[in-house]
């Protein structure tokens, strides 16, 4: 009987062997199976026109792709700030096209990313993309996406969206040199926003009401004379959207002081269908 028994599990085991040879595949768990997917590497190429922008401001971007797809391609992008503050948007690439446009919001002004010049904290900021999503999955295919890396110059301080067209002067050599700053309408008729506080910054709000259509021009006028070799300054317009036109310049060191000097353009219109205020042909002068 105990012989029996002996060949009843000699038989047990070289069946159990003879089953685990034949299970050596690789475990999976079938069509569905993560382990069998497909895992393609895509690299984007990501480009902004935006080189230096204030936090808080809506940048533009473009994404272009190694190959297009048969469905519309959504690709997220992610803005880092070298404060840790981080935030993402998405431009979306068409099927059948490789390139696709895009926005986002930086992350809110904090005070902590600056500088002491005009030019404001360089490379204070990276931009990527980081990531790709079908409309349509593709079975079997997962795609993983990596891009360049778009270094960011953030200025040192820039004005939220407020009801108008928000603008303030930014220069080099605060407090020492002191500059105003006045918008006056085109004809010259008007002053109707005046900034001479003294400080670092001049700046303030050219209100939707209580404003004619029109085309308005933006003045730096120098309180203190300015620096011999010249001054370098910054005027940044956030409109409406919350994209930011930055004008630059210098003014002369030989500046008189008291006098107007026109550095910067815009314009106000109304739609007359739908009552929409637009800011246009913002630029330098």
């Amino acid at each position: 009987m105990k012989k029996n028994n002996l060949y009843f599990l000699f038989g047990l085991l070289m069946a159990f062997t003879i089953v685990s040879c034949e299970d050596d595949e690789p475990f999976s768990a079938g069509e569905g199976d993560p382990l069998l997917k497909n895992v393609i590497s895509l690299t984007a190429t990501l480009s902004t026109d935006q080189l230096t922008v204030g936090e808080g401001n809506v940048i533009d971007f473009d994404v272009t792709l190694p190959n297009s797809f048969a469905s519309d391609a959504s690709v997220t992008v992610r803005v880092e700030l070298d404060n840790g503050q981080t935030t993402t948007g998405t431009a979306t690439v068409a099927a059948g096209a490789t390139a696709g446009s895009g926005s986002l919001t930086m992350p809110p002004d904090d005070g902590v990313v600056g500088g002491t010049t005009v030019a404001g904290a360089l490379n204070a900021a990276q931009l990527f993309a980081e990531a790709i999503l079908l409309d349509e999955l593709e079975p079997g295919n997962t795609y993983v996406l990596t891009s360049n890396v778009v270094d960011l110059n953030i200025y040192p301080d820039t004005l939220p969206v407020a009801g108008g067209i928000n603008v303030i002067a930014d220069w080099n050599g605060a407090p020492g040199v002191d500059i105003d700053m006045q918008m006056i309408d085109r004809a010259f008729t008007t002053i109707f926003e005046d900034a001479a506080s003294g400080s670092r910054f001049e700046s303030d709000l050219f209100q939707n009401v209580g404003r004619e259509d029109g085309i308005y021009d933006v003045y730096l006028i120098a309180f203190t004379p300015v620096d011999p070799a010249g001054t370098p300054y910054a005027v940044l317009f956030t409109l409406p959207d919350g994209r930011l036109v930055d004008v630059t310049g210098t003014l002369a060191g030989d500046t008189p002081l008291g006098t107007r000097i026109p550095v910067a353009t815009f314009e106000k219109t109304t739609n007359a269908e739908t009552g929409v205020i637009s800011y246009i042909n913002v630029g330098a002068l």
